[in-house]
């Protein structure tokens, strides 16, 4: 048992290695309420400052590790006060897809030899040097572990709009995994210049990443079709990064249950934002072992759609102890909400999620 009180970053690193801990840490960089985020920091207005007032507001919170770093909108552009926009009458509006105008725009893309000859990797090198120094100066005494792009992507929903995508790979699976095999070649590219950073800065080799592939009722295509043209570009791109021992926590939205054993496969150790909502069960993913053999690394995992924005005080002090008692023997645990915390959610539910946490978590350990 440790007797001595640690800093937030020294308590982050015995917990991601599974060493003794004083108690179980907190994770923090989720919360979109500029208004609490001013209240606790004691400084403002917000908007004056935004960035420095949400991490001395995380500070003064007690918060351990630093998560991506998602910021409150500002008034101007929340959908609550604008007016919807007709994207079809814009004259910048995007092209009209359909599978097999994707299929097309995948045929022309470049072949991997081209991908190879055009990367730049040492403009990756020198800006997650950048990313990783500039973040944990601003960070102080809380861990930064941002969110970085290093997987082959999944989500190019975003770019062709969901049903032509979701088409094109259920019609033409053999011209899509050109996608894919180009994606994951990029990826493999940076998670290389990645993987030489770390090695040569002595970066913790902790990273935070993930595609949503999922909906709350499972994979968006039939996960054999995920085995056969996805996951392998997937572990290909991840391998530099589990050459020099980097531990990989991967974001997850929506039911991950089906492809579960597929990315703990590709080299995931750990995941974030798995939701009660979708039958993740805290306590079934806290018995699992990564590829390794070690337990996985958990961030997580009170509710954002029913705990913290509709629960009572009482109810997100049990949730907090649920969470706590779940997936917290043995280490690799960070108590966090399951994804971005927003204005509806009320101060006091989350203050004590944060104070109880700490209370909880320390009377757990000692």
């Amino acid at each position: 048992m440790l007797t001595r009180k640690l800093g937030g970053v020294e308590r982050s690193l015995r917990e991601l290695t599974f060493q003794e801990n004083d108690r179980v840490p907190i994770g923090g960089g989720f919360i979109c309420k500029a208004s609490f985020l001013e209240r606790v920091a004691g400084m403002g207005p917000f908007w004056s400052n935004p960035r420095a007032i949400a991490i001395e507001a995380y500070r003064r919170l007690g918060t351990d590790l630093i998560i991506q770093f998602v910021m409150p909108k500002r008034p101007e552009d929340s959908t609550e006060s604008t007016t919807v926009t007709n994207f079809s009458r814009r004259k910048d509006a995007p092209p009209s897809y359909t599978a097999e105008t994707v299929v097309e725009y995948v045929s022309a893309l470049p072949s991997v030899g081209e991908i190879r000859r055009d990367f730049d990797s040492e403009a990756i090198y020198r800006d997650f040097i950048r990313v990783m120094s500039d973040g944990q100066r601003e960070m102080g005494d809380m861990l930064w572990v941002p969110f970085y792009a290093m997987a082959c992507s999944f989500m190019w929903y975003s770019q062709f709009g969901f049903w032509p995508y979701l088409l094109a790979l259920a019609r033409y699976p053999d011209q899509m995994e050109k996608l894919f095999r180009n994606s994951g070649e990029q990826a493999r590219l940076r998670n290389k210049a990645i993987a030489r950073a770390i090695r040569d800065r002595n970066i913790p080799p902790f990273l935070y990443f993930g595609e949503d592939i999922c909906y709350n009722r499972g994979p968006m295509v039939p996960v054999k079709l995920l085995r056969e043209v996805y996951f392998p570009h997937l572990r290909r791109a991840i391998e530099p990064l589990k050459d020099v021992g980097a531990n990989i926590i991967w974001h997850s939205d929506g039911n991950i249950l089906p492809i579960l054993p597929d990315l703990l496969d590709c080299g995931v150790d750990g995941f974030q934002g798995f939701q009660a909502e979708t039958d993740h069960r805290l306590e079934e993913l806290a018995a699992m072992k990564s590829r390794s053999g070690r337990k996985l690394i958990l961030w997580g995992s009170i509710s954002v759609s029913s705990t913290l924005p509709f629960g009572s005080t009482r109810d997100v002090r049990r949730e907090v102890e649920r969470c706590i008692d779940a997936a917290a023997d043995g280490g690799g645990f960070f108590l966090t909400p399951s994804s971005s915390v927003g204005p509806e959610v009320p101060d006091e539910n989350l203050l004590t999620m944060y104070r109880h946490a700490i209370e909880y978590g320390t009377k757990l350990r000692s």
